[in-house]
């Protein structure tokens, strides 16, 4: 994981916020502009993040990572059998997050793991099996599988990360997947309390954190930040009690918001915790920003942008304005 003085990899989040239309022209946008790589989501139900990264891997030279697909909505063998067809087709570019997913989304699908943090464990070990071109014969708490093995296992393993944000979770991403992937509203004190716990788990020098980001710059930094607002609400105020806010302290006072009338809620929301829990801004302030996460021990920092806003063209914004004043980076 990242020590402090080591500029982190920036990324770029897409899917879910923007049209399947426009993620091409977005990645492509992002590969010109000097991002180091791209992620895909699945949130449900907007884009599915297979479909996206094949997309984007076909498209760019960047590597990409799929964060996150949530165990229970496709059999590991599935999921293994997509992901080394992807792997095959692109070696050493691609990387995988798996999680336990919303539960709201579940709920629709009636598909909520009951042993969430077993679910998300069995599924990596499974996917790890079956990639290294290994039988799989398991009855695991959330699937089981009978002498599966895939007929085209990729030459390079993709790295499987863990999308988590509780204790425990966080640990045993630590001992059991490649990298940790951590959800918009990281900041940098729940960025170092979970760098914490991975290591804790037993992650080694190579294992990444990867720090999502609602993204929104502007020279005036009020204007973006009232740009995100309402969109770090419905994070915000969906589960205002989370090792997140805890960890910030503001825990109590979310949850006191989250029983206001939503529209009410959003414009009481604090401008410090926009400035605290996303990168926001200033191009200096996002940077700042970026720096202030890496130096908490992200490896990575994938900018979810602002979803009311053209994708390519905010992208070009953030290539332009704000990438060279990281370290590193020319000009930074």
């Amino acid at each position: 994981m990242t020590t402090t003085g080591r500029a982190p990899r920036i990324a770029l989040v897409l899917g879910s916020s923007q049209r399947p239309a426009e993620i091409v022209a977005a990645a492509r946008a992002a590969e010109r502009g000097g991002f180091d790589e791209l992620w895909v989501g699945e949130d449900y139900f907007y884009t599915g993040a297979i479909a996206a990264a094949g997309a984007v891997l076909a498209a760019t030279e960047l590597p990409v990572g799929i964060g996150i697909v949530p165990t229970t909505s496709r059999h590991p063998a599935l999921l293994a059998m997509e992901l080394a067809t992807l792997a095959g087709l692109y070696p050493g570019r691609l990387s995988a997050g798996v999680g336990a997913g919303v539960p709201d989304w579940l709920d629709q699908m009636a598909i909520r793991s009951r042993t969430p943090l077993a679910s998300v464990r069995d599924v990596i070990a499974g996917l790890r099996t079956l990639l290294a071109g290994e039988t799989l014969t398991v009855e695991a708490s959330s699937y089981q599988a009978r002498e599966v093995r895939l007929a085209h296992p990729p030459a390079v393993m993709p790295p499987i990360l863990a999308g988590v944000g509780g204790p425990k979770a966080l640990a045993m991403s630590g001992g059991s997947a490649d990298g940790t992937v951590l959800s918009v509203l990281a900041g940098t004190r729940y960025v170092r309390w979970a760098a914490e716990r991975v290591a804790a788990g037993g992650a080694g020098a190579g294992h990444d954190l990867v720090a999502y980001a609602l993204c929104s710059v502007d020279p005036d930094a009020a204007v973006a930040r009232e740009r995100l607002r309402e969109l770090f609400g419905l994070y915000l105020l969906a589960g205002p009690r989370n090792p997140m806010t805890e960890a910030h302290g503001i825990a109590d006072e979310a949850e006191a918001l989250a029983a206001l009338d939503f529209d009410d809620a959003v414009r009481a929301i604090p401008d410090a915790w926009i400035e605290e829990l996303a990168v926001v801004g200033t191009p200096a302030d996002c940077a700042e920003r970026i720096t202030l996460l890496a130096e908490a021990g992200a490896d990575r920092v994938a900018l979810c942008p602002d979803p009311d806003q053209d994708a390519e063209a905010q992208v070009d914004l953030l290539a332009r304005e704000l990438l060279p004043l990281l370290p590193g980076r020319a000009g930074g």
